[in-house]
């Protein structure tokens, strides 16, 4: 009889072929040739004040926004924007959602540290870290399960997936500054084991079970390399399967991932050039990192040459990285646009103020018009 273990490792082998998947509805991103995005809502209040803001948000060149919400908050998005021709994607997390009610009746459900500690109970960086392990079969079965409720909403763009990965074992520079360790400053010069995870009970079985020997016994579990891109593939199958559910639903998937495939695998194990989604959207802040604006295009570039025919790539740009500077934040737009971008996010909708509402105008008439 077999395992529990050998039937994870045959799932997770299985939903990595892309075998029988239903196609995805038809391509989303063909009527301009550079599009822009943000995160977010129109902001609160009556229907009609929401209106009005789309109606601003569209005549500057917006065509799509991503805000989160349940079922109902998105239906009454969807009517709202269907008036002014923007699209809405349902902002939705994935793996960090064990805060709630009923992932906290199951303890088995959670990621795991290099230090045995769960996520259920250990909270890295922040109080709202509550990961769920994709070795789990029931937190697979609850993410799947909310994937489904949501891409059965009528009229949206697509499901779109965040906190598809694994907690940072890596922070970006800028954003270590910020987090103390054991009372100290935070300094990641090595793969700390508070923050290496998922060595999840049914994880170190499975990769026994495959390749002979626990992952906790390994002389070098940090660096190992079947190892990291093992637990990547677990998230990645958990895509798959997510993205089949989106298409047979008749929406699109998309996600937020980390700014380009390379630091997404060695920050967040998120091997996201390897899944079959039809939009991404990399998180290109670049102050988290300490880049500068040719940091935008690099990782622009990167995340496009790693894509599949028929996928398209949307550059998010963070609104607060450039101040009161738009010539920066021109040039941010147009590092994107330059480096192969179908378009722009901008995290997010509500920090967009008449000054970058001029600013996208005027590259929407330059690119599309």
């Amino acid at each position: 009889m077999k395992t529990a273990a050998i039937i994870l490792i045959t799932l997770l082998s299985l939903n990595l072929t892309g075998a029988n998947k239903p196609k995805a509805p038809k391509r989303a991103y063909s009527s301009h040739k550079f599009y822009f995005a943000a995160w977010g809502a129109a902001g609160g209040g009556s229907d009609e004040t929401q209106l009005a803001r789309m109606k601003v948000l569209a005549a500057a060149g917006i065509t799509d926004l991503l805000p989160g919400g349940d079922p109902k908050r998105l239906a009454q998005l969807i009517k709202l924007a269907d008036q002014c021709g923007i699209r809405i994607h349902a902002w939705h997390w994935m793996m960090n959602v064990g805060g709630s009610k009923e992932c906290r009746e199951h303890p088995d459900w959670y990621s795991v540290n290099r230090l045995g500690q769960s996520c259920r109970d250990f909270h890295p960086y922040v109080d709202y870290y509550n990961f769920l392990s994709p070795f789990s079969p029931g937190a697979r079965e609850y993410i799947k399960n909310g994937v489904r409720e949501i891409a059965k909403v009528k009229g949206l763009a697509s499901v779109h997936f965040d906190y598809i990965r694994y907690v940072d074992v890596l922070l970006g520079a800028e954003l270590q500054t910020h987090y103390k360790h054991n009372g100290g400053p935070l300094v990641q010069d090595r793969l700390m084991a508070e923050y290496d995870f998922d060595y999840h009970p049914l994880a170190r079985k499975a990769f026994k079970e495959q390749f002979g020997t626990d992952p906790m016994e390994l002389p070098d579990k940090e660096e190992n390399a079947a190892w990291k891109q093992f637990r990547m593939n677990a998230i990645t199958s958990l895509v798959e399967e997510c993205v089949q559910i989106c298409h047979e639903e008749g929406t699109r998937a998309s996600a937020a991932v980390f700014p380009f495939p390379q630091l997404a695998r060695e920050y967040v194990k998120q091997d996201w050039a390897h899944w079959s989604l039809d939009t991404f959207f990399p998180m290109v802040y670049k102050q988290d990192h300490q880049g500068n604006l040719n940091w935008v295009g690099f990782a622009t570039q990167e995340g496009v040459r790693e894509m599949k025919k028929g996928q398209d790539l949307f550059t998010g740009l963070s609104v607060d990285n450039y101040g009161d500077n738009m010539d920066d934040f021109a040039e941010a737009i147009k590092q994107a646009h330059d480096h192969g971008a179908r378009g722009v996010a901008f995290f997010h909708g509500n920090a967009l103020k008449e000054k970058h509402l001029a600013v996208i105008k005027r590259f929407n008439d330059l690119y599309n018009k």
